[in-house]
């Protein structure tokens, strides 16, 4: 009779078992380690985006700024005047218009700035009014 193999010397299923096993670790680590490095390069990307952001940001004040000190009043008048040689009107007269053919100049200081006759029908569609936004 032959005598028994010793049991580390057994060949057998349990060697493939943990040898797969081992592959199985192996990989996930592998696949944790390329995820976290993946996440590393998200993260600096959005560091630098969010620095762009920021100076973008920065830049836009700036420039808000500068924009609203040149539409200042002030600095309006002073260019006028300095630059384009523009002065204070001195005789200032108002003009004002008839209510009809053969009315005078309206009494009524509301009234004053109105059409003789408001437009009608279709002619209104190209025919406004003055606004000071516009």
């Amino acid at each position: 009779m032959k005598a028994p193999s010793a049991r580390h010397e057994r060949t057998g299923s349990q060697s493939k078992v943990c040898v797969v096993c081992l592959l199985g670790v192996l990989i996930s680590a592998m696949t944790l380690g390329s995820l976290r490095l993946y996440g590393l390069y998200l993260e600096h990307r959005l560091a630098s985006i969010t620095a762009r952001i920021e100076a973008v940001n920065n830049k836009n004040a700036v420039l808000e700024e500068r924009f609203s000190s040149l539409l200042s009043p002030s600095r309006i008048y002073n260019y006028a005047r300095a630059e384009l040689n523009m002065v204070t009107a001195r005789d200032v007269e108002t003009i004002r218009l008839r209510h009809g053919p053969g009315d005078a100049a309206s009494p009524n200081p509301s009234a004053a700035g109105t059409f003789a006759s408001s437009p009608g029908g279709l002619s209104r569609l190209f025919v406004g009014t003055a606004n000071a936004k516009d």
